[in-house]
């Protein structure tokens, strides 16, 4: 999934008991996926909250050598995810080291990489940093194929140079990654102050997403749940409505602007109607104008969660972490899954 830092995680405490149970997660997770990356160099990042772990994993994993990136931004400075990571490595009794990177590039970790991911800090890989690449390496995604924005990843360079690219089927069977989308809005919606259950719900959306969301508000017990992407509808209903759930990925116009979704004309329909949003541009003071409810209170993205699936806990971020590095195994065996999406 394309995500942002879940929030839950960012200001969560890495306690000793804490990383001893994240690291057996890892270790299980890897063991069910038969994760085995001996003999490989990766690239991947190191970031704050559970991002801390992703190069951790690949070491775990015994991968050869292991680089990663990491730059400062609003979750964090670069020098404390570094040291955090070098923290975790040495209270587990790792025994391998990573070679960390603060910037945007490196070209010797690219040129000797056999698995990059497409990890926040090694984006956008376009030509300036593929060039370097060897034609041998592989790029798995740590999200479906059909969530690849042109933005994170040059595919039509990767294809002359020859270098693999596959996403990573969120939903196989022994992971079942993508169903935690529906407690993730359940949460979501406890957050923000709704019951869910025996309330009327409007889930804006026309993908995936949306349809498991549905779903779950349904199976916990809402009155009526409605999908829709049609404005008419959505203000047809609105009078009955105790919240939006917003979750359009490829919705580029922003939220409240332009005659488009107009908080204004919502809140004089119904004076009590909120909005959750996990994926769309949304200016969330502004709604708050409006709105009676807005959660999270921080702007929305589009293409980018408001929380990631770190919000609900462990396991889905673990696993799907996990599930992108086997993706890159497999594209360096040559073998055949259903857990691999060939771009």
């Amino acid at each position: 999934m394309n995500c942002g830092v879940g929030y839950f995680w960012k200001e969560k405490t890495l306690t000793d008991i804490l990383v001893n149970r994240i690291i057996n997660k890892i270790k299980t997770s890897i063991k069910t996926a038969k994760l085995d990356l001996t003999g490989y160099t990766i690239l991947t990042e190191v970031g704050s909250g559970l991002y801390t772990f992703t190069p951790i994993i690949a070491l775990l994993a015994k991968a050869e050598k292991v680089y990663a990136w990491t730059n400062d931004s609003t979750y964090g400075k670069a020098e404390e995810n570094i040291n955090n990571c070098i923290s975790i490595i040495e209270k587990s009794n790792i025994d391998k080291k990573i070679e960390f990177n603060i910037g945007d590039n490196n070209i010797k970790h690219l040129q000797e990489a056999d698995i990059i991911t497409n990890s926040g800090f090694l984006r956008p890989l376009n030509e300036e940093k593929l060039k370097y690449v060897n034609e041998n390496a592989v790029l798995p995604l740590m999200y479906e194929k059909w969530e690849l924005r042109d933005s994170d990843v040059d595919v039509e360079y990767c294809k002359k140079k020859n270098i693999s690219v596959a996403g990573t089927w969120e939903n196989h069977p022994t992971i079942k990654v993508f169903d935690h989308v529906g407690p993730l809005a359940i949460k979501m919606a406890f957050e923000a102050g709704y019951e869910v259950f025996n309330n009327n719900i409007l889930v804006w959306s026309d993908d995936n997403f949306g349809e498991v969301i549905t779903d779950s508000f349904k199976d916990i017990g809402a009155k009526k749940v409605i999908i829709t992407t049609d404005q008419n509808t959505l203000y047809d209903e609105a009078k009955s409505l105790d919240f939006i759930f917003i979750t359009d990925y490829d919705e580029d116009r922003e939220f409240g602007q332009g005659g488009f979704f107009d908080f204004e004309k919502l809140s004089k329909l119904n004076n009590t109607l909120g909005i959750v949003h996990l994926y769309g541009k949304i200016d969330a003071k502004e709604a708050s104008r409006y709105l009676s409810v807005v959660y999270p209170s921080v702007n929305g993205r589009s293409n980018t969660m408001s929380f990631t699936l770190a919000h609900v806990g462990l396991n889905p971020f673990i696993d799907l972490q996990v599930s992108g590095f086997k993706v890159g195994e497999i594209l360096k065996s040559g073998k055949k899954s259903d857990l691999v999406q060939i771009i």
